[in-house]
């Protein structure tokens, strides 16, 4: 995987090109816009953009034959009725246990607060322009690649 350096605040854009091996302006024209228009006025720069959703990268992974698969770190759930009653599957050592087991050796896409990378396997590819250890990175879940049957 090629190391990509973002320009502005695109890091899923970014993640996502490193991910496939594309130029992400390649990726930019099929999604339709560079991400840049103002949403969110009363909010400060740059959280004030529309920036880009996992949704439209995924329509540029099925367009090259993949999907994209979420895989949660810590998992846990609530009901319905009880939004804010939130249950933990698995003790924290565990859940994260099997959250690097599941991406170990596959490319994807790694969601923390409010920063994306791309995920190679066994690296971390920072779009500010650095490769990092896993544990140097907040993560709350990954998109792992994975390979479709049939082609959009």
């Amino acid at each position: 995987m090629k190391l990509l350096k973002m320009r502005g605040n695109d890091c899923l854009l970014y993640s996502a090109a490193m991910i496939l091996d594309e130029d992400p302006r390649t990726l930019e024209k099929e999604i339709g816009h560079d991400g840049s228009a103002i949403w969110w006025p009363q909010v400060k720069l740059p959280y004030s953009h529309r920036g880009y959703h996992i949704q439209e990268i995924i329509d540029c992974c099925i367009k090259r034959g993949f999907g994209l698969v979420p895989i949660e770190a810590h998992p846990c759930s609530a009901s319905y009725l009880a939004p804010t009653d939130i249950k933990i599957l698995s003790p924290p050592d565990q859940a994260m246990e099997r959250f690097q087991r599941l991406i170990a050796n596959r490319r994807g896409i790694l969601l923390g607060k409010r920063h994306a990378c791309a995920w190679d396997g066994s690296q971390v590819y920072d779009p500010n322009g650095r490769i990092i250890d896993l544990n140097q990175f907040e993560v709350r879940e990954c998109w792992i690649l994975w390979k479709s049957n049939q082609n959009d």
